[in-house]
């Protein structure tokens, strides 16, 4: 992805990031217009350097781009320095842009790429259903970008950004010739591990979600039943023998959906 503190002037960021997005951002302009309620001539007249964005305006760019709360700041300082009147308040804003690429770059330093997620990672990686799903997703053909993934999971492109930005920093991710990549990292829970149970409760929640939504594909099974010990047994052999098929139809078949399984077998008591 682009980062923006590669930039010290706000119009080369936009465009490196436009041409970054589907279709090399073809009709992005006319977007972040609608969503900025101005005119689409006074983007493209900002793009060409004729003018420039205020600082609402500025904040409102950020929103649209999913930027973090640290890459808005930087952004709004970028515009500000567009808009300085004399050199005296230039090089104030210089001096607050040259701190806060200090800042990020010692974010990026203490960020440890590693092969297993340590405790504090896996609770920032469970504490959210959208975590592993944007995982997942950058394994598909046509969503391994902001943009595509953002819009096809419903999410909000900042919080999307920061799974990424948390993704690529722990290995769960990589970005290759400009495409987001499923990375060498594992996520592997042993079952004793706290995480599991939230693992599961944040899956069975999105399947809940899903189930108001008329999806033929879809399938929901709830059945409470009475039966034999033995044959209750024989039913849980069963499903572990089902999962063992499961992962080996999914081991060679390329990515191209992403789906959930959840199966639940338990002994109702007190």
């Amino acid at each position: 992805m682009v980062s923006i503190f590669e930039f010290s002037e706000y119009r080369s960021f936009l465009n490196r990031r436009f041409k970054a997005m589907p279709k090399q951002g073809y009709g992005q302009a006319n977007k972040l217009a609608i969503f900025m309620n101005v005119h689409t001539t006074l983007v493209s007249q900002v793009f060409k350097g004729h003018k420039t964005f205020t600082l609402e305006q500025a904040s409102l760019v950020a929103e649209f781009l999913g930027l973090t709360d640290l890459e808005s700041e930087y952004f709004v300082l970028l515009v500000q320095l567009d808009r300085a009147g004399n050199e005296s308040l230039r090089k104030i804003i210089r001096r607050q842009i040259a701190q806060m690429k200090k800042t990020s770059l010692e974010l990026v330093n203490r960020l440890q790429v590693e092969k297993k997620l340590s405790d504090e990672k896996r609770a920032v990686f469970y504490s959210d259903w959208s975590y592993s799903a944007i995982r997942q997703m950058t394994a598909i053909e046509g969503f391994q970008n902001l943009e595509n993934i953002a819009s096809h999971l419903n999410l909000s492109k900042k919080h999307t950004k920061v799974v990424l930005d948390f993704l690529l920093s722990t290995g769960l991710c990589k970005e290759e010739k400009g495409k987001l990549r499923v990375g060498p990292s594992s996520t592997h829970l042993e079952s004793s591990s706290p995480w599991v149970k939230v693992h599961h409760t944040n899956w069975r929640q999105k399947a809940l979600e899903q189930m108001h939504k008329e999806d033929e594909s879809q399938l929901h099974y709830t059945a409470p039943m009475t039966l034999s010990h033995k044959d209750a047994i024989a039913i849980r052999e069963m499903i572990i023998k089902f999962l063992e098929q499961v992962d080996k139809v999914i081991e060679p078949s390329p990515s191209e959906e992403l789906h959930c399984l959840n199966i639940d077998w338990f002994s109702v008591k007190r």
